[in-house]
């Protein structure tokens, strides 16, 4: 089931791995925060992105309080993503879709509230 897949994403970013974390994503996957803007396209593009977010936090937690998916390999959770970024906490729910085949991350989407 994908959403295993999932769920140990998840704990790969509260263990702030970033080689695990990039092991979730296929070559040719994306990555976005729809709010924010243009997707992050491929796997080098995606570990930049990470890698700056990582660097630019001191704590962080992800929270899934509700996970769901199809046979099609369509996992979407809700959470509260946690991260201490300038000295300030920042306690965000997000919705994600995340789109799995052959156990690695093709698509993810994120959206939430910029306010």
């Amino acid at each position: 089931m994908s959403g295993h897949v999932i769920t140990h994403f998840i704990l790969a970013w509260n263990n702030r791995d970033l080689e695990k974390i990039m092991g979730f994503f296929a070559n040719n996957a994306f990555y976005t925060n729809v709010p924010m803007g243009p997707a992050n396209k491929g796997k080098e593009a995606i570990y930049e992105f990470i890698s700056l977010f990582l660097d630019s936090v001191t704590e962080l937690e992800f929270i899934v309080h509700n996970q769901v998916e199809n046979n099609s390999g369509i996992i979407m959770n809700e959470r509260t993503d946690t991260f201490m970024m300038n000295n300030h906490f920042v306690s965000l729910p997000v919705m994600g879709i995340f789109i799995v085949k052959d156990n690695l991350i093709c698509e993810w989407r994120d959206y939430f509230d910029m306010a």
